[in-house]
């Protein structure tokens, strides 16, 4: 078999031009498997796209003279198979046996090798992979750890990948892969930047003007974070607000969307009206924020509900007049953790106990600040203000 140019797969054109608090952390855990020559490495994701673009990225970082292979589709059998990654490092399969097409992969893996070259394999989609892939994966990742070939192979898929990978066959795949990289689907304040950096893409203005707060909350609800989903809810109501002529996506338009994209857009909900819960079924936490503007007590807001927004906008659940606060300006979160605050962007900065934050979770008598007001946080019954 004849070299020929290398046809390394890398998707370009990807709905999802940026990388998330959780995509930075998964892109950072391939790096370092590729940089300490790990022989495997197990990404799961929630949805094909994004655990796609996610190796959109890692190729990215990696240097130009490592040959990348990606097959992006399942393959039908071990023939099949070995001859897309023996197309996709350069050589040309022809008419020749399985045995031929994995004894001239091995002789290119050498050659790499001698050469001080890499190679990485990508198997995406693999949870809908025939049983050869992981017998050949297995095969590839004990010739690299026994010839340190420069080989890695990264098997990429949804959720049922895990499930495969239980098999005793595949002990020495999940023993060298090392922690599983995984995506899950995004926290609220993931669905609100990622729908921030949609509207700016689309050159329709920020995304206060373009969206309601409590509208990206229900599209994060009505696509249970899911990217795929988030990404269609979006660009359907950005789409469907341009056609009713304009003005801010309401809750109201985003169910409109919802119902437009059809019931495999849904995501499944609760019918039940309790008080407000966390994602993972927790309460929200008892305390209350009390708020002052030059000493005296403006507002004492009650956590009582999902998120506590806090902005110039009268719409917010603690507005603030001031001329040096954002329209909606930081928000009061539950997350997985604890009580989060968060910086919504703003121009001149949300300061936890005089030191200005992005995210903080926030603890019995943090004194928040946002423009001219302080904000203190009373948690529990403790509400001595």
């Amino acid at each position: 078999m004849s070299p020929t140019a290398p046809a390394v797969q890398v998707e370009k054109a990807s709905p999802f031009p940026y990388l998330t608090h959780g995509h930075t952390g998964a892109l950072e855990q391939l790096r370092r498997a590729f940089e300490e020559a790990r022989p495997v490495a197990i990404l799961v994701g929630e949805r094909t796209s994004s655990a796609s673009y996610l190796l959109d990225c890692f190729v990215d970082t990696i240097d130009s003279d490592v040959t990348v292979a990606r097959l992006t589709a399942p393959c039908p059998d071990a023939d099949a198979g070995m001859r897309g990654v023996v197309q996709a490092v350069g050589l040309d399969p022809k008419d020749v046996s399985l045995a031929d097409l994995e004894n001239a992969f091995t002789v290119f893996l050498s050659e790499q090798s001698r050469s001080g070259r890499r190679t990485v394999i990508c198997f995406e989609e693999t949870q809908d992979e025939a049983w050869w892939v992981f017998e050949t994966v297995r095969r590839l990742i004990e010739l690299q750890a026994k010839g340190e070939c420069g080989l890695m192979v990264i098997l990429s898929g949804r959720p049922g990948l895990n499930e495969l990978l239980v098999n005793p066959s595949f002990d020495v795949i999940r023993a060298l892969a090392g922690p599983r990289i995984v995506l899950g689907p995004f926290t609220l304040l993931e669905t609100r930047e990622y729908v921030s950096r949609e509207v700016e893409a689309a050159e329709v203005g920020d995304i206060d003007e373009v969206f309601e707060f409590d509208a990206v909350t229900l599209i994060h609800e009505l696509c249970s974070g899911v990217l795929d989903r988030i990404d269609a809810l979006c660009c359907k109501c950005i789409d469907l607000a341009d056609k009713e002529g304009g003005g801010p996506v309401s809750a109201d338009l985003v169910k409109k969307a919802d119902k437009l994209l059809g019931p495999s857009r849904k995501a499944a909900r609760s019918s039940k009206k309790a008080e407000p819960k966390r994602a993972n079924g927790a309460r929200f936490p008892s305390g209350k924020l009390i708020a002052r503007m030059n000493g005296v007590v403006v507002q004492e807001q009650a956590l009582n509900s999902g998120r506590i927004l806090i902005g110039r906008d009268k719409r917010c659940d603690i507005p603030v007049t001031s001329s040096i606060v954002s329209r909606r300006h930081a928000v009061v979160v539950n997350t997985l953790a604890g009580l989060g605050l968060v910086d919504l962007g703003s121009k001149n900065g949300t300061f936890v106990d005089g030191r200005r934050i992005k995210r903080h979770l926030l603890q019995n008598g943090d004194l928040i600040a946002v423009g001219d007001c302080t904000i203190t946080y009373f948690a529990g019954d403790d509400r001595k203000g």
